[in-house]
């Protein structure tokens, strides 16, 4: 059974996306602008939003580290285990390994996560959700960072080491995230102008970055990359969170936790697969397909998930 909760989400994703498409479609934007409108979004709105998020956000006075880590230990090791298996049996390059696995783990938390969740379980599940939330980026961003800077050093032929730190030291991610929680652990404020700019420039991350991927799948054939993306899919959607799953039994959380952690899981595909892609201007039209099918068949696997779970 389709549950609705799901559908109010996710439809209105496919709307933007489908937008998007339309709009490529008809060459009413060509390719040199919507790889703009993909870097404004992965240079400068995400890593406002990412500012905003983590100078914000409220942590418990203790935090509940079984949780967090159950987790991540989780995502994290599908995201190391998918790219280290596939270094060993695949011939692809460095940077489309790296896209595969991380689609194959970070899941579509902001668009996604929170209106779902909040919607399902209510306020009780506030803390454990904005507790994932506030991981996501500072746990899975590093690593992808330097699969695709190591990539990008070996492609032109250049030191890996020193270059691929100053990269990454550099990334408008880390620092958006970094100064975030500089500015929260100080208690330093912007003042009122300043913040609302950068709320504003924040909330257009998400609908700009969905729009930006139905624009771009207009531009990109997806024939050769179904069959990869369907792996994504299937790890994402199904292995990830029955593995959450199995581990949030064994850690004793309350009902509302376990539930949480789990529904986290099973989020389709995160948007900044295909923004890292575009970024690094590698596995695009794979990034794009496999957030598009996984959003799709996320309307079957969430409602099934919240069905036992809710």
């Amino acid at each position: 059974m389709i549950l609705p909760v799901v559908v109010d989400v996710i439809v209105p994703v496919f709307g933007v996306v489908t937008l998007g498409y339309l709009v490529g479609a008809f060459r009413w934007m060509d390719s040199g602008a919507v790889r703009g409108l993909s870097l404004y979004v992965f240079n400068i709105a995400i890593p406002l939003l990412l500012f905003k998020a983590m100078s914000t956000v409220t942590l418990p006075g203790q935090m509940p580290w079984g949780y967090v880590l159950g987790f991540f230990v989780c995502a994290l090791g599908v995201f190391l285990a998918v790219f280290f298996l596939l270094r060993i049996i695949s011939s692809r390059n460095l940077g489309e390994i790296g896209i595969l696995a991380f689609g194959s783990s970070y899941g579509n938390f902001i668009p996604l996560g929170i209106p779902l969740v909040m919607t399902a379980f209510g306020e009780a599940a506030t803390v454990p959700l904005f507790l994932l939330v506030a991981f996501q980026a500072p746990v899975f961003f590093a690593p992808m960072i330097v699969i695709q800077e190591s990539a990008r050093k070996r492609e032109r032929r250049g030191a890996i080491g020193w270059p691929v730190v100053k990269s990454i030291v550099a990334n408008q991610y880390v620092l958006g995230i970094g100064l975030g929680a500089i500015a929260n652990l100080t208690g330093f404020s912007l003042p009122g102008p300043v913040s609302d700019v950068i709320a504003l420039v924040g909330q257009s991350a998400v609908p700009c970055a969905l729009f930006a991927l139905g624009a771009a799948l207009s531009f990109y054939a997806i024939d050769g990359v179904l069959g990869r993306a369907l792996v994504i899919v299937a790890i994402k959607n199904v292995l990830l969170p029955l593995l959450v799953w199995s581990v949030s039994i064994r850690l004793g959380l309350p009902p509302v936790w376990q539930a949480v952690m789990v529904v986290m899981a099973a989020l389709p595909v995160g948007i900044n697969t295909y923004l890292f892609a575009e970024r690094y201007e590698c596995g695009q039209a794979l990034a794009g397909t496999a957030v598009v099918v996984s959003t799709a068949v996320s309307v079957i696997t969430l409602s099934v998930v919240l069905s036992i779970l809710a």
